[in-house]
């Protein structure tokens, strides 16, 4: 009896050793490691930055201009929703979303593109950056901006759920547009250049 509860211990105390040194090895054969916190500021900074730069700037006129694709809104309700949203975009940029976004997508970013500071940026790198820019920023941005957009737009211009639906794609759409054609590429050469140069948190736009 006490030789099989020995047995018995000893083989749970194996399989715990095993156990513990497969996850202590897992994260290099993954070959996903946690950026360092030097390297994580930096890509949360300009990301920031760029972030506010655009909701302050003409990235709420562009998303205002989803209103004038909906054919089925009278003229009031679309001068209402260009309204709702850049008041929205305003606020959010004021009350710190650049910042919650860019925290995330600093970790996420860092983990899934290797960025040692000060290498040269190579073109498949770059590449590597836009591609996980543009899947990471577009999912945060459908998921903390689309529905609160359709929300303010819904309550201001007084919509139907059929037409808030409507808006809602119709932002999500515009959104997935700006950060592939467009922020995707400018936050990619802007986190390259500046991890090339270690020039971080400039102010630069």
């Amino acid at each position: 009896m006490k030789r099989s509860i020995l047995g018995s211990i000893a083989a749970a105390a194996l399989m715990l050793s095993v156990a513990t040194a497969s996850a202590q090895q897992s994260p290099q054969t993954s070959g996903a490691t946690a950026p360092s916190p030097d390297l994580r500021t930096a890509i949360r900074v300009i990301i920031m930055e760029r972030l506010t730069s655009e909701m302050q700037g003409n990235l709420p006129d562009r998303l205002s201009e989803v209103a004038d694709t909906l054919s089925q809104l009278t003229p009031e309700q679309r001068i209402a929703i260009r309204a709702a949203i850049r008041a929205r975009l305003t606020d959010d940029a004021r009350e710190g979303l650049p910042a919650a976004l860019s925290e995330r997508l600093a970790e996420r970013l860092g983990i899934e593109v290797q960025l040692p500071p000060g290498a040269a940026i190579s073109p498949e790198r770059l590449a590597k950056i836009r591609s996980a820019i543009q899947a990471r920023l577009g999912e945060e941005m459908r998921e903390r901006i689309a529905d609160r957009l359709a929300d303010a737009a819904a309550t201001l211009a007084s919509l139907s759920p059929e037409q808030r639906a409507q808006v809602l794609a119709a932002v999500t759409a515009r959104l997935g547009d700006e950060v592939k054609d467009r922020l995707g590429q400018t936050l990619a050469e802007e986190i390259g250049q500046k991890i090339s140069d270690k020039t971080v948190g400039s102010g630069a736009k």
